[in-house]
């Protein structure tokens, strides 16, 4: 199985869709592949019905291209209030809120840094505290909701 294109595919569906993909994580369930798909929009968030109306675009898509022949589970949801952060747009969007960063290598003896998203420039993460990660460097990347905003559910 290509991820990369098999990611490519879902991607131009949801974006078709009005939607952007956020994640796509791989794994198995019962035997049979599962495919989770996170999506959002920068208006409005994700409903359920949302979901339920990509999950039959891309379930169309995934049966139209031939990737699993003997069956799949397809999951579509929100990405939730800890979002994963991956690409320059995610960073750049959410400027100012807090970001747990899980490095691949550690950094001064550490692999994990909390900091406010100050901004992004030249492939870098830049945090509050004057700390620079690159996107090659970072393993994964979430928001990290303060309390407040947890209780609102932003």
């Amino acid at each position: 199985m290509d991820k990369s294109k098999l990611e490519a595919e879902i991607e131009k569906t949801v974006d078709q869709s009005g939607f952007e993909l956020v994640d796509v994580k791989l794994a198995s369930h019962n035997g049979k592949p599962l495919i989770q798909i996170f999506v959002d929009r920068e208006q409005g968030g994700v409903l359920l019905d949302d979901c339920a109306v990509l999950s039959e675009k891309v379930g169309e898509c995934l049966d139209t291209n031939n990737f699993y022949e003997n069956g799949y589970f397809l999951e579509v949801s929100s990405p939730g209030i800890d979002r994963v952060l991956k690409k320059e747009k995610d960073f750049k969007r959410f400027m100012g809120k807090q970001v747990k960063i899980r490095l691949k290598r550690p950094v001064n003896n550490s692999r994990v840094y909390y900091g406010d998203i100050a901004g992004f420039e030249n492939g870098q993460v830049l945090l509050s505290g004057d700390l620079k990660f690159s996107l090659e460097d970072i393993d994964e990347a979430r928001l990290h909701p303060t309390d407040d905003e947890i209780l609102k559910g932003k």
